[in-house]
């Protein structure tokens, strides 16, 4: 391999001199003298032990031998500037592809997307949905957001937000049921997801509610996304991350019936290679995430006025 290699300059001179059937053409588009290139041209011959090139009157035209290695290393000098290209850094504008959690990426980042498309319309985000971590070496993804950092000395880790995790319910609940008292939570269908720290026998030790024997009452979810999708639907009450129903906490369609989370929070991580050629265009979308996050406060709204009969809007 080492002594093949070391043909690859006069390799490179054959190419273009195969190309441009003149030797003073080549030097031209190589930026070399005449004599260099002539010389690397001689060192392949001699290499090799055939000719590549004989003159027809004033033309220099290739022999057999030099139409058939020229086929062959322009196809290889091809496939070099591909896999050199593919690993070069690239520009701002181009392909960015983030995966996540269904829950964060369906519920929290896909509504607020289209303020980066806004300020990068050059950018274009690929978004999907993977309940497993990503390989972010593998050059196919981009930006991972998942609630666990992926530990790797060639990955950079950031958290994007941390959230508490609260009881939420739709409005139509809350008004039924009233809510004087945490007791009241057992006159309810209690949803958690499968992840021990945000269930409710957690949230009862902490609040001083007995639970034992309700497990009839409680209902298992895979993930954040369907906890949300069953009490919007009116189902009970969820142990869910505040910033996921941000806007439906504002507008009154969710509610909080009590102020009280879990004493364990729960973080997102925003992950990347840091040998990524995409670093541009993924630093763009790092910092503007993390702006989004650092504005994600809630004003939850006030359940006295929902038991009022106030509108909502107002």
């Amino acid at each position: 391999m080492a002594t093949r290699l070391a043909h690859l300059k006069a390799a490179h001179y054959f190419v273009v001199a195969s190309e441009t059937l003149s030797y003073t053409a080549a030097a031209n588009k190589l930026s070399v003298s005449q004599a260099a290139v002539s010389q690397q041209i001689r060192l392949l011959e001699e290499y090799l032990g055939v000719s590549l090139f004989y003159r027809a009157g004033r033309k220099m035209l290739l022999t057999s031998q030099g139409k058939t290695l020229a086929e062959h290393l322009s196809v290889g000098f091809e496939k070099i500037e591909y896999g050199l290209n593919s690993v070069k850094l690239e520009p701002l504008a181009g392909n960015l592809t983030v995966y996540g959690l269904q829950s964060i990426t369906s519920l929290w980042l896909m509504p607020k997307l289209w303020r980066f498309s806004d300020m990068h319309s050059d950018i274009n985000v690929r978004l999907f949905s993977a309940e497993e971590l990503p390989d972010l070496q593998s050059g196919d993804i981009d930006v991972s957001i998942y609630n666990v950092p992926i530990l790797r000395e060639d990955t950079e880790n950031k958290i994007l937000l941390t959230s508490p995790i609260v009881p939420i319910c739709s409005r139509e609940l809350f008004q039924r049921i009233g809510f004087n008292s945490i007791e009241d939570f057992l006159c309810c269908w209690l949803i958690q997801t499968n992840i021990p720290e945000y269930s409710w026998s957690q949230w009862g030790k902490e609040y001083g509610l007995t639970l034992a024997g309700k497990e009839r009452l409680w209902a298992e979810v895979s993930s954040w996304y369907m906890g949300i999708s069953a009490v919007k639907a009116g189902h009970g009450i969820f142990l869910c991350p505040e910033f996921m129903v941000q806007e439906e906490l504002e507008r009154g369609e969710l509610v909080k019936p009590f102020d009280l989370p879990l004493s364990e929070p729960l973080s997102f991580y925003l992950a990347h290679s840091k040998q990524s050629p995409r670093l541009e265009r993924i630093n763009a979308f790092v910092k503007w995430i993390k702006q989004e996050s650092e504005e994600n406060i809630v004003t939850p709204y006030s359940p006295t006025k929902i038991l009022s009969g106030s509108d909502p809007s107002q």
